[in-house]
Parts: structure tokens; C-alpha cells; sequence
């Protein structure tokens, strides 16, 4: 073999082991050991804005205290059987309609009068089914 053949073989091995070397950690990776620079973003309002609030206005002191407040007790929700009176002698509320007839439709012959008239405010001969 030939002096160079053989530094050469050296030199690749010498690289391959410290390949295989540098995949394996030292020690394990620890995430909270990493430093986050935070940045300091700095916003023009055009104004300032020290003109509209109130002196000695510290945007970290809590001015209303929530445990002051006085909740309303909530009333107890009607029973299954206090609510069987409005509702039909064979109702189901899990039952599916089979059919067009157990579908039910609201019936909608209650007019609602609404003291507007809408014409005041609509170019004449406005039709709304009309395209243009």
C-alpha cells in the first residue's frame, strides 16, 4: 500500500467516527434552557395618549373588584312533567318524520302591523323582484 492510500483511508475514518460522534447529544436537550429575545414593539399612534386618560391612570391596577358583584339565584327549570301539559298526547321529541305529513309547518296567517310605511323611503316604481 501507498503512503498516501493510507492517510487517506486514516483521514476518511477519522471523519466517518467524528460524524457518528457529532449525531450523538452530549447531554439531553433542555427546551426551557433556550433564551427568547423579546422584542419591544413600539406603536405610532399619532397622538398622545397620556392627553385623554384620566392622571394616575395605571393600566394594572384592578379598579372594580369582580367578588362584589351580587348574582341572581337562578330558578330551578320546570320538571318533564310540569311541561307534559303543553305539549301533544303523543309527542316524542326523539321521533323522526317518515314522511311529508310529520314535518309541521308554522302557520303564518298572523299578520304584523308595524305603523312604518316603507314607500316613503323607496324610489318610485321600486320593485324588489326586479333585476337590473
Amino acid at each position: 500500500m501507498s503512503f498516501k492510500r493510507v492517510t487517506l483511508s486514516i483521514a476518511i475514518g477519522l471523519l466517518f467516527a467524528n460524524g457518528m460522534l457529532a449525531n450523538r447529544p452530549e447531554q439531553e436537550f433542555d427546551i426551557n434552557s433556550i433564551t427568547y429575545i423579546e422584542e419591544e414593539i413600539e406603536i405610532d399612534l399619532g397622538f398622545d395618549t397620556a392627553d385623554y386618560l384620566p392622571e394616575g391612570f395605571d393600566p394594572y391596577t384592578v379598579y372594580f373588584d369582580l367578588n362584589s358583584v351580587s348574582y341572581m339565584e337562578e330558578e330551578e327549570l320546570p320538571q318533564l312533567e310540569e311541561l307534559r301539559v303543553y305539549l301533544p298526547a303523543d309527542f316524542d321529541a326523539y321521533a323522526d318524520p317518515s314522511s311529508v305529513d310529520g314535518i309541521n309547518y308554522m302557520d303564518s296567517s298572523d299578520v304584523i302591523e308595524m305603523d312604518f310605511d316603507t314607500a316613503e323611503y323607496l324610489p318610485e316604481n321600486f320593485n324588489v323582484y326586479q333585476r337590473k
